[in-house]
């Protein structure tokens, strides 16, 4: 292979001697491959303290400074990987998203790459060096101010650059060896896959599975780009993502284990709610699933985005009032992933889980997932139930 874009994440690079770890990895891929582009992740859990930081000071997502001290963070890493290479011997400069230039639009927060110019990364591969480029920036074509892609944004970055290069294959390095089944410390016979195809590998990241960031997946799909996910702790053949990947009835579950609830009263008729409210949310990547009873409207969302979810229906105009609904038990989604599903599918889920005294019932269903919602205390039992029935289990 002439050209690899290799990722490393946050936990990749959480320390010096994980930086130097990165070196040598990257020394061993040169030996194989005649350009290299490295893509890396701030030190783990240096976002998070920049986020606490900025709000503080009363800043919040959205804000062009907040984005501006946020991607601070991967110029750190960026430059301390270009050292480490150049002490393993590898020429190597750190680029800032600016320097490259990957430009977005002016979405602060979760802004959207238009274009990625590759001439300046060109003229260093032809002359042997290395370029280290931060992940999850961008800037602004508009405004030419620093923008951020969202959370796990490197992943994106590293997508579009392999893109913009031609690369022949993008490595996402991380602390997990590939895409599992579903969650391996959630169920013990979980097993990794060798191969999946682009569909079911952005249901799997939009409905939970942590490995990749959705949107990276997506433009990855439109694209055409082959990747490998893969752990920089330990040598794996990973998961590959692409195109020619054989398309499986099932191939993988994705859990989102606390879900909230917002109860929605609109205006006017209800026929149009899930359009309405499901775009709305689409825009800023919450995932949801829609429950009606007595004439409102449950929308239940992974708790994490329930906040941003609320604010943003409430703003909505054909919405008369919106606020958090407490059920009687906590609750989990399951999301079955895989080709050619439906309703039907869904009903004999719940069948099948009905016979082991699980109750549930079916939200989303769309060709490639079907979206079990269960009590978050049946969530393990349950887990294990679908494994072995959809015939993931080895």
């Amino acid at each position: 292979m002439a050209r690899l874009v290799q990722k490393f994440g946050g936990t990749s690079v959480a320390t010096l001697g994980r930086i130097k770890n990165v070196a040598e990895i990257v020394a061993e891929s040169k030996t194989k491959h005649k350009d290299i582009i490295v893509v890396v992740s701030a030190m783990a859990g240096v976002t998070n303290k920049f986020v606490d930081c900025v709000n503080s000071l009363g800043a919040d997502e959205g804000h062009p400074e907040y984005d501006t001290v946020l991607s601070s963070g991967e110029l750190v890493t960026a430059g301390l990987t270009a050292i480490a290479l150049e002490k393993v011997g590898i020429k190597s400069r750190s680029y800032a998203s600016w320097q490259v230039p990957i430009f977005t639009n002016n979405n602060y927060g979760h802004a959207v790459i238009q274009n990625v110019d590759p001439s300046n990364i060109n003229k260093d591969l032809e002359n042997g060096i290395v370029p280290v480029v931060c992940g999850f920036q961008g800037v602004s074509q508009e405004e030419k101010k620093i923008t951020t892609l969202g959370r796990g944004g490197s992943d994106l970055t590293a997508v579009a650059v392999a893109s913009a290069i031609k690369a022949d294959l993008c490595e996402i390095y991380s602390d997990v060896d590939g895409v599992y089944t579903v969650d391996p410390n959630l169920y013990t016979g979980a097993h990794r896959i060798d191969e999946i195809y682009y569909s079911e590998m952005l249901e799997m990241a939009s409905q939970g599975a942590k490995v990749l960031q959705e949107q990276s997946v997506l433009y990855a799909m439109e694209k055409k780009v082959v990747v490998r996910v893969a752990s920089s702790f330990i040598k794996a053949p990973g998961t590959i993502i692409s195109p020619t990947a054989p398309q499986k009835r099932f191939c993988g579950m994705a859990v989102t284990p606390a879900l909230s609830q917002i109860q929605i009263s609109f205006k006017d008729s209800i026929q149009k709610y899930d359009n309405v409210i499901q775009n709305l949310l689409a825009k800023h990547f919450v995932q949801c699933d829609f429950v009606e009873n007595r004439g409102k409207v449950n929308v239940m969302l992974d708790k994490r985005y329930a906040s941003i979810a609320l604010s943003l229906i409430r703003n909505s105009s054909c919405i008369s009032d919106a606020r958090y609904k407490f059920s009687r038990k906590p609750l989990s989604k399951i999301s079955v992933v895989g080709a050619d599903l439906n309703t039907n599918v869904g009903q004999n889920f719940i069948a099948e889980l009905k016979k082991h005294k699980i109750d549930s019932f079916v939200g989303t269903v769309t060709l490639h997932k079907i979206n079990l919602i269960v009590a978050t205390e049946q969530l393990l039992d349950t887990i294990s139930v679908l494994h072995k029935y959809c015939g993931l289990d080895k």
